[in-house]
C-alpha cells in the first residue's frame, strides 16, 4: 500500500464505500474515471471531499497544469461558501454567513439544482465545515443555530428528510457503513442512522467542555476525533484537555487516547487538519508537527517545532493547511510553503513567501500543489487572493490565478480538485477554473 492524497472519494451506498484513484508513480490522489464521466457507480453516487489515506494503484487523472480561465461562476446571492463535497454530478456547499442554508450546483451545466435553508427559533443556518453523502443522502450539521441540528435533505431535491442532535461549532460530519458520526454541544459523540437520524450510540467525552473542533474520520472500521474530554476519576494517565482518540465504529468502544502535551500549553494541544495515511496520523497543533502511530496512539516520532525568522528573530510559528503529498507532508507558515519528511518530521524542501492562516487553500491532484499566497519567487498583491499551482516534482510555480471583486484581494475559500479542473470559493461566487 502505497501513501495517497489529495480527493478521498467514495461509492455510496455500493458494499465497498471506499475507493482511491490517483496518480500511479507518485501515489498522490484524486477523483474517479466514473466521477470524471458524472455518473452514478453500484448502487449509489460517487462522492469526493478532501482527505488524505492510503491505497494501491488507481487510475490517474490531469491535474490542472496550465493557466486556468473561469467556466462557471455560481452566485446565489450570499458572500461565503463552505467546504464543498462533490457527489456525482452535483457539487455541494454551504453559506458560512448570513441566512446559512445548503447548495447544491450541477458540475456540468454550473446551474444550481436546489437550496434548502432550514429555519431555527435562533441563530441562522449558517454551514461552516463540508457535508458528507451517504447514498443519496446528504448530512450537515448546522452549528450556529441555538439550538442547531444535524439535518438530512435528499441529494436529488434537498426535501429535508430527518433532524438530529444539536451539533457542536466547527463540527464536521463523517458518514461509514450506513452511519453518520458527530459531536454534539454538551461534548458527546454520536453514532447516527444515516437513514433515519436515530441514535446508534454514544460516548460521553464531556459535559463541561467542547472548545476543541470535532472533524472525524473514518478508516478500517476506525473513527479518528479531536476533542475535550474530562478527567478519568482514578486514572492518572487521563487528565482532562484535549485529546486524538480511536474509537470502533460499529461499536463506539475507545481503542485508545493521545495526549498532545507540551510545555507551557493548559490541558494539552488540539490538534489540526488531521491526515489519515495507512499506518500514521499527522497532525498540526501550533507551531508543531504531530505523528501518531494508527495501531497504538504513540508517537511515531517526537512532535517537531516549526521555528522560522519572524521580524528579524527566529520564532515558534503556527502550521496550517497541512496536506498528504505522497512522500512528504505540505503545510504552510505566515513565512513559509514547506515540506515535511513523513519518516523524521524534518523540512525536505520550502517556498518563503507570506502567507495566510485563515485561507491556505491547499489541495493535492496529480502531482500539482495547488495553494493560496505570495511566494517570493512570484509574489502577489498580498498574501490573499492568489492561488497557485507548484509542480510537486520540480517545485516550479505553474500559473498563478486572481479574480477581481468587490473587497480587494478577497481570499479564495476551500480548493475542490476535479479532472483537469478545480471548484474554488470567492467573493460572492462558487467558480469552476480549467
Amino acid at each position: 500500500m502505497k501513501s495517497r492524497s489529495g480527493v478521498y472519494c467514495v461509492e455510496a451506498g455500493g458494499q465497498n464505500e471506499e475507493f482511491w484513484i490517483g496518480r500511479r508513480k507518485q501515489g498522490l490522489s484524486m477523483l474517479s474515471n466514473r466521477s470524471r464521466r458524472g455518473i452514478a457507480a453500484g448502487a449509489g453516487v460517487v462522492l469526493c471531499s478532501i482527505a488524505a489515506f492510503a491505497q494501491s494503484e488507481p487510475p490517474s487523472i490531469r491535474p490542472l497544469r496550465t493557466p486556468p480561465v473561469e467556466k462557471f461562476t455560481v452566485n446565489p446571492g450570499f458572500r461565503d461558501w463552505s467546504p464543498a463535497t462533490i457527489a456525482g454530478t452535483a457539487i455541494v456547499a454551504g453559506n458560512q454567513t448570513g441566512r446559512g442554508g445548503l447548495f447544491a450546483v450541477d458540475t456540468l451545466t454550473g446551474k444550481l439544482k436546489w437550496s434548502h435553508i432550514p429555519a431555527f427559533s435562533s441563530g441562522t443556518a449558517s454551514v461552516s465545515t463540508p457535508p458528507a453523502v451517504s447514498g443519496d443522502i446528504v448530512i450537515t450539521p448546522y452549528a450556529a443555530a441555538y439550538p442547531g441540528a444535524v439535518i438530512a435533505v435528499s441529494l436529488a431535491t434537498g426535501k429535508e428528510l430527518w433532524r438530529a442532535l444539536d451539533p457542536v461549532q466547527n463540527a464536521a460530519v463523517a458518514v461509514h457503513g450506513g452511519m453518520a458520526f458527530v459531536m454534539d454541544k454538551k461534548g458527546t459523540f454520536y453514532a447516527l442512522d444515516a437513514a433515519t437520524g436515530r441514535e446508534r450510540w454514544h460516548v460521553i467525552l464531556s459535559a463541561t467542555r467542547a472548545g476543541c473542533a470535532s472533524k472525524p474520520v473514518v478508516r478500517d472500521e476506525t473513527i479518528y476525533l479531536t476533542g475535550d474530554a474530562d478527567a478519568t476519576p482514578g486514572d492518572r494517565t487521563k487528565p482532562a484537555g484535549a485529546y486524538l482518540f480511536a474509537f470502533d465504529a460499529k461499536t463506539g468502544q475507545e481503542r485508545w487516547r493521545y495526549r498532545a502535551s507540551e510545555p507551557n500549553v493548559f490541558q494539552a494541544m488540539c490538534l489540526h487538519q488531521p491526515v489519515v495515511t495507512a499506518d500514521t496520523i499527522y497532525a498540526a497543533g501550533g507551531s508543531r508537527l504531530y505523528a501518531v502511530r494508527r495501531d497504538t496512539g504513540v508517537n511515531r516520532w517526537n512532535s517537531v517545532e516549526i521555528r522560522r525568522p519572524v521580524e528579524g528573530k527566529e520564532r515558534p510559528v503556527e502550521l496550517f493547511g497541512l496536506v498528504d503529498a505522497g512522500p512528504v507532508l505540505i503545510g504552510m507558515t505566515s513565512v513559509s510553503l514547506i515540506a515535511f519528511d513523513k519518516n523524521s518530521g524534518g523540512s525536505v524542501w520550502e517556498i518563503p513567501g507570506k502567507y495566510g492562516a485563515s485561507a491556505p487553500s491547499t489541495a493535492v491532484a496529480g502531482n500539482v500543489l495547488y495553494f493560496q499566497g505570495s511566494p517570493d519567487s512570484r509574489p502577489a498583491v498580498a498574501s490573499r487572493g492568489t492561488l497557485y499551482a507548484l509542480d510537486l516534482d520540480n517545485h516550479t510555480l505553474l500559473w498563478s490565478f486572481s479574480r477581481p471583486t468587490r473587497e480587494a484581494n478577497w481570499s479564495f475559500g476551500t480548493v475542490t480538485p476535479v479532472d483537469g479542473a478545480l471548484w474554488v470559493d470567492s467573493y460572492q461566487a462558487l467558480v469552476k477554473l480549467q
